[in-house]
């Protein structure tokens, strides 16, 4: 009961639920069907046995994926850890937006080191991306402007920092593998890996997570305020202008000031380009130059491959969400599909069914890339494995790389969305990582 004029008390919040962004959910499905198509498609531009008329689609294919779906992946993930942190910090429990992420982290590491002992040709990102996210968790409550000076300062300096630390320690890359027999075997040589010298380096990761940590803050902001979809379309936008300066700044330097020697020494120009610009930078940019820094070297962390890939991700994040979420005016439920305030339900048509089964697969990501990389280790075994006879990489099956291979488990990856969208249900390893995450902050 309220006396009149009583002092008026400040409203109690009412909480907002969490809620799925179907635009988020189909970009994680593009991030891990990219990952495979780099795993299983590209990979064949390194194999023998290619022919002179797929050479040109392989190049594509290693330009398209190499580099771009695990940075999507990234700022996703900071994109997420806004999501999974937001209840946490409506409440002011700071603490426990700080240890859930922190956990998760943790958890990934484990995971990650597990995978990582698999013998295949696949690096996994799941140890470095574990560490990632223990750094920023410290950051999941600081002001927006904070977020971006360091994630500016990483972009600017730290590809540069990274590959003068490893010339001067002879490593050009350590691991790659993050299997626990890398790790024990000499532990510093191990973290060194984990956070600089690894192909994954978690500081370069560290600058994908703040840079999508900014974009979840901006799109539930605007979802609040009714303009989720100007935000996204703006995202877009500018996601789309750093693509295509980056991509145009790197194309000018490489053809006009590369000179033989500088960027790689000893390397002739004519076998040195493709490797510079599609087989990837290792984790650092390819040489002190200060040239590398402007080329945009998938996997490198340089200024222009930092630039270009968070210009993709901006694209299909900004995209993806303004198609599909826009007319979102609140928070409404946590269930799969729920509707915008205001709107009735309506039985789905078979397009939105199969939409919700894409959906629902990039909803389970961390179960769909481990499977992935469980089956290919299986499948990769008899011709990757260090016993295995290298004149058998000529005749590799139809089913184990190449296209086939690719739709033989994008198949997999919808079955699996096609049942959590029956269902309703989350990935297994989705709803193993919250349930320890939950035990862990209670």
């Amino acid at each position: 009961m309220t006396l009149t004029g009583a002092k008026a008390t400040t409203p109690t919040l009412k909480p907002r639920p969490r809620v799925r962004y179907v635009g988020v959910d189909l970009a994680r499905f593009l991030a891990i069907a990219g990952m495979m198509a780099a795993h299983l498609i590209a990979v064949r531009y390194t194999l023998p046995g290619s022919t002179d008329a797929e050479l040109p689609y392989l190049e594509v294919m290693s330009l398209v994926t190499n580099g771009t779906a695990a940075a999507l992946f990234a700022v996703l993930g900071g994109v997420s850890v806004v999501f999974a942190t937001q209840k946490f910090l409506r409440n002011g429990e700071r603490w426990k937006a700080t240890a859930a992420v922190a956990v998760r982290g943790a958890v990934l590491i484990v995971l990650g080191v597990a995978l990582g002992s698999i013998d295949n040709t696949i690096v996994v990102i799941l140890a470095y991306y574990g560490v990632a996210m223990i750094l920023v968790s410290p950051l999941v409550a600081v002001r927006s402007w904070v977020l971006g000076v360091i994630a500016g300062v990483l972009t600017l300096v730290f590809g540069w920092l990274n590959i003068h630390l490893r010339t001067a320690l002879g490593a050009r890359i350590e691991g790659p593998h993050t299997s626990l027999s890398f790790l024990t075997h000499d532990l510093g040589v191990g973290l060194r890996a984990l956070f600089v010298t690894g192909e994954y380096p978690a500081i370069t990761w560290v600058t994908y997570l703040l840079v999508g940590m900014l974009i979840g803050r901006a799109l539930s902001n605007a979802a609040g305020r009714g303009m989720l979809g100007r935000t996204a379309a703006k995202l877009a936008a500018l996601g789309a202008a750093m693509f295509i300066v980056a991509q145009l700044v790197s194309n000018w330097v490489l053809a006009n000031l590369l000179v033989v020697g500088i960027l790689i020494p000893g390397t002739p120009l004519e076998d040195g380009v493709f490797e510079i610009l599609h087989s990837g930078g290792m984790g650092a940019p390819s040489s002190r130059n200060i040239f590398s820094q402007i080329l945009a070297t998938p996997h490198s962390g340089s200024i222009m491959d930092l630039m270009r890939t968070f210009g993709i991700s901006f694209a299909v994040i900004g995209l993806l969400v303004f198609l599909c979420d826009r007319e979102r005016r609140a928070l409404t439920s946590t269930e799969p599909g729920s509707l915008p305030a205001g709107t009735t339900a309506t039985t789905p048509g078979i397009g939105a069914r199969l939409l919700d089964v894409v959906r629902a697969t990039g909803a389970a990501p961390l179960t769909v890339y481990t499977l992935h990389i469980v089956v290919s280790g299986l499948l990769w075994y008899p011709y990757f494995s260090a016993n295995a006879d290298p004149a058998g990489l000529a005749n590799i099956p139809w089913w184990v790389v190449g296209n086939g291979a690719f739709a033989l488990q994008i198949a997999g990856a919808l079955l699996i969305g096609a049942v959590l969208s029956v269902t309703k249900k989350r990935g297994p390893l989705e709803a193993l990582l919250s349930k320890i995450v939950g035990f862990v902050v209670r």
